[in-house]
């Protein structure tokens, strides 16, 4: 094997975080595709806690709390991403429905 095959770890991940975020969604989807799974859950009520994990900087998100009741934890590995997600909340009027934090899905605090 050649030493110039590089793995993901090679990249410099801050260039990577900063690219994805000017998107509204740092991965595939749509709010029409969180709706259509949204669809699919049953009996959530304001009592209800949802988790989004791996929220980016939170296009989903806002989907979710402008369409689901309940409260939602979103998590993710980027202290910016959380920062944008806990701004974007704040403009729709919904921090008191989501609550961004800095974690990873292999160590969640519930």
């Amino acid at each position: 094997m050649s030493n110039d095959i590089k793995i993901i770890y090679d990249f410099d991940f801050r260039l990577i975080r900063e690219y994805f975020s000017s998107l509204e969604r740092q991965g595939p989807g749509s709010p029409q595709v969180t709706l259509q799974a949204l669809s699919f859950v049953d009996n959530l009520t304001e009592n209800s806690q949802i988790a989004d994990i791996g929220c980016g900087t939170g296009g989903q998100t806002m989907t979710l709390a402008q369409n689901a009741p309940g409260k939602i934890t979103a998590i993710e590995l980027s202290l910016e991403y959380i920062e944008k997600l806990n701004e974007n909340s704040q403009h729709l009027n919904l921090q008191d429905k989501v609550r961004g934090i800095v974690g990873s899905m292999d160590n969640l605090p519930f």
